[in-house]
């Protein structure tokens, strides 16, 4: 606020500003009004205009990428675990069909912070595969039995698998209570993945190996 006077009547062509003021500080206040009368025009520099086919295009590319990941990680755990790789493109299979399923009876609508959360569910899936065939590696490599080596891998990956996830969820609610309208599509999304993965990972996948536990023959290499 440069002054507040009192205005004793209708301002029309002139008008009277009346106050305890110094030759300088009048002059910069009528500099000031002066200033604002002084007419602006704008010139626009670039227009542009986008319309609802962008967001329809970065969505389709947003898929596309999503594809493209899951079908390089499904080749990359076949080829690294063998056999073991299956059970767990089945168990990341079954993970993103019980997300999308939870998605769409919630009526939820794909947005590219969804996207990102499936992804991100995809990357956790891997993760949890990774740690429960590691650790049965490990068990194998001490000299323990198949049966006694997944049921070990299992349980020494469940504490691990639980931490991570639980972590996970605590950082999802927190962008879910601070975050605005996609902030929290992508801790919503996040959320119903991670629970989706602790289900396949640890129950799913735990029953596709007692499967084939049950067929194997006596004195087969697991392959994992």
């Amino acid at each position: 606020v440069v002054d507040a006077p009192v205005i004793h009547g209708q301002i029309s062509d002139r008008g009277e500003i009346e106050g305890n003021f110094t030759l300088q500080k009048a002059a910069d206040l009528a500099l000031v009004l002066r200033s604002g009368a002084l007419p602006a025009s704008i010139t626009p520099l670039q227009e542009s205009t986008v319309g609802p086919s962008l967001g329809a295009d970065s969505i389709r590319h947003g898929v596309i990428a999503s594809i493209v990941g899951l079908v390089a990680v499904m080749a990359f755990m076949l080829t690294y675990y063998r056999g073991a790789g299956i059970n767990a493109d089945l168990a990341l299979i079954l993970n993103l069909i019980i997300l999308i399923a939870a998605l769409a009876y919630f009526g939820a609508v794909l947005t590219l912070p969804g996207i990102a959360g499936i992804i991100l569910t995809v990357g956790m899936g891997v993760d949890s595969n990774v740690l429960i065939f590691e650790r049965i590696r490990e068990e194998l490599r001490n000299g323990k039995a198949v049966g006694a080596a997944v049921s070990g891998g299992f349980e020494h990956a469940f504490k691990t698998i639980i931490d991570t996830h639980v972590t996970t969820v605590v950082s999802a609610a927190i962008l879910f209570a601070f975050g605005t309208g996609p902030i929290k599509g992508f801790a919503v999304t996040l959320v119903i993945g991670l629970v989706a993965n602790l289900f396949t990972s640890v129950f799913v996948s735990r029953v596709i190996f007692d499967y084939g536990l049950s067929r194997r023959e006596p004195g087969e290499a697991l392959s994992v």
